[in-house]
């Protein structure tokens, strides 16, 4: 048993939120205008401006749907699927909806939607453990809940289901409860990504502020996941620009400066001193030449002619959980208690106590 596994305690929850339950803005990437939803009853929502009509008649807002399973679509059959609570409201002509769930029940959406089928068991169970973390942890992101269903709050995908989700509510329940704490008794705010490239990311180098992780850099050898782009000048002048807070006198007065792992800490216009982390670098570069294709900030920059030419390894922004590395240990034989020990070094696993 490793140590991680032995540090498995009880630790109360705060009185005043047991943390069972967890509400979540949904479908926000449809701007919905008209939903569906079928399940402990039928109804048919729309927004006319601030005002919410069933089935065209209106409504006094919000209206509260009770708990159940639910069937939901913007347009024909209703096919994605909540088991939660739901107040919806309309506003400047959408539907803004708030699902409430039960934090389990988020925690095995969440683990379906992030990870890729076929994901070995501990691995699941380690997502799930640092899914159930980050979600706790948070603060609140938006005026209407505490979280979205979008990647910067976690992905939760309402239309998974099959053996996947099956294997991610076997992963939830192996885990019921526990999450990663640090030395300070706080919930850690534990991030995850796809591949880090064979190194993990030092936090404090890749996101500004105090850290809350409990992540480390940490080797991870195996994890390669290569990449490499090539970016007209102007467009790296107008990312640079984003970034950095200014145009740089010449794309070759940008020098990055290495971080942990190969990651970059820093990218400097020399001409002006002034500077951007690595991942703000490659959001910015990102928002330029489409997401995805820049897609983490280990990497090295050179100029060629008219062109820049990144070379990278990883997939996200590498701190906390590499799911790649997390999958090829489950493969060895790791449980996900050893897992989450490699990539968590400063945090402890514990089965908080709640209501559920």
């Amino acid at each position: 048993m490793t140590a991680l596994a032995l540090a498995l305690i009880l630790l109360a929850a705060p009185a005043s939120n047991d943390g069972s339950e967890i509400d979540v803005l949904v479908l926000t990437r449809l701007h919905p205008r008209e939903l569906r939803f079928e399940g402990p009853r039928t109804l048919g929502l729309a927004a006319r401006g601030d005002t919410l009509a069933i089935d065209g008649k209106p409504v006094p807002q919000p209206l509260l749907l009770e708990a159940g399973d639910w069937r939901v679509a913007p347009h024909g059959p209703a096919t994605r699927r909540y088991r939660a609570s739901f107040d919806i409201r309309a506003r400047n002509g959408e539907l803004r909806v708030v699902a409430t769930l039960q934090l389990e029940e988020y925690v095995a959406g969440v683990v379906a939607s992030e990870t890729l089928p076929g994901t070995p068991p501990a691995a699941l169970q380690a997502q799930a453990v640092v899914t159930r973390s980050y979600a706790l942890a948070q603060p609140r992101r938006h005026p209407e809940a505490r979280a979205c269903d979008l990647a910067h709050c976690q992905v939760l995908g309402a239309d998974v289901r099959g053996r996947h989700l099956e294997a991610a509510r076997e992963a939830t329940e192996a885990t019921r409860g526990q999450v990663l704490v640090l030395d300070s008794g706080e919930i850690a705010l534990s991030p995850f990504h796809a591949a880090c490239g064979g190194h993990t990311a030092e936090p404090t180098e890749i996101f500004p502020g105090p850290d809350r992780s409990g992540a480390a850099a940490v080797d991870d050898g195996g994890c390669a996941a290569p990449w490499s782009a090539r970016v007209p000048l102007p467009t790296l002048m107008r990312a640079a620009s984003s970034a950095v807070g200014g145009t740089p006198a010449d794309p070759r007065a940008l020098r990055t400066q290495a971080g942990a792992g190969g990651f970059v800490a820093r990218v400097v216009d020399r001409s002006s001193d002034r500077g951007a982390t690595g991942e703000a670098f490659i959001r910015a570069l990102g928002a330029e030449v489409g997401y995805g294709k820049v897609p983490s900030p280990r990497f090295q920059l050179l100029i060629e002619g008219d062109f820049a030419l990144l070379r990278g390894a990883g997939k996200g922004h590498g701190v906390g959980l590499c799911q790649s590395g997390a999958a090829r240990l489950a493969g060895q034989g790791l449980d996900y208690t050893a897992i989450l020990e490699r990539f968590f070094p400063r945090a402890r696993l514990v089965r908080r106590i709640s209501s559920e």
